[in-house]
């Protein structure tokens, strides 16, 4: 299985004002059994290549010379993307098409991390192809992308997604990490100036594909994309280091 990261996005809410991009931030992680601080984007890949992601690739902004460099000296595997024009999120993805080939991918911003470590496996492990989803609870949820859910037998079915909704059809909302289908590349409309991912996303479960999700608590999802919130990041980040040295 192949894996994405995009981190072309400027970071405007990130307080960094173009000194650095928030994929270098550093955060916790364990390392031959001590604690270290590396750059998130550093601790995806590594999270990818523990799961077996052996093929990974990461859509740049081609000015970004700093995180470049650093994906060059220390992940000199990893296939560089750069997305010339910032027309969304869809956009940065759709750079990936050709690389990803005709079988299902891990996709993950590389501003954020999901710390239930399980996840990131039951994305890998499932055999069909399919969308897979991890939704945190959330007291906003017109604020993100949001799933639409049903109960059948007492399960929970993802029926849709719609981001940003005026009318949220429930209180949950899309971390930035999906187990997608080729099938999506066929779904990024790429009419209007900027290509959302969401509305894809939604077009390929509407019609049918098997869908799954892992409802994570909202602790289980950190994004260092907003300068206010960092510190939260590094402390939860921490205390995960910490509870894997005492294992």
């Amino acid at each position: 299985m192949k894996g994405l990261i995009t981190a072309a996005g400027l970071g405007t809410r990130s307080g960094l004002d173009g000194k650095l991009r928030k994929e270098m931030l550093p955060v916790y992680d364990v390392r031959d059994g001590r604690i270290v601080l590396r750059p998130i984007l550093d601790v995806i890949l590594t999270e990818f290549f523990r799961n077996g992601i052996e093929e990974v690739a990461v859509v740049m902004d081609p000015a970004d010379k700093c995180t470049r460099d650093y994906l060059e000296d220390n992940f000199p595997e990893v296939t560089l993307l750069f997305q010339e024009e910032k027309r969304g999120y869809g956009h940065a993805v759709l750079m990936a098409k050709d690389f990803m080939g005709p079988d299902d991918f891990i996709l993950n911003a590389g501003d954020g991390l999901v710390l239930k470590e399980s996840v990131l496996k039951n994305m890998v492990s499932m055999k069909e192809s399919c969308i897979y989803l991890a939704l945190i609870p959330v007291s906003n949820p017109e604020n993100y992308g949001c799933p639409e859910i049903s109960t059948v037998n007492g399960k929970p079915v993802i029926r849709g997604v719609v981001e940003k909704p005026s009318n949220p059809p429930s209180n949950f909302a899309l971390c930035a990490l999906y187990r997608l289908t080729p099938k999506i590349f066929e779904e990024l409309d790429q009419s209007g100036r900027n290509v959302e991912l969401t509305p894809a996303i939604d077009r390929v479960i509407r019609k049918g594909i098997s869908t799954n999700a892992d409802f994570l608590e909202r602790k289980e999802w950190i994004s260092v994309g907003k300068a206010e919130s960092y510190v939260d990041v590094i402390r939860a980040t921490l205390e995960k280091a910490r509870s894997k040295i005492t294992l």
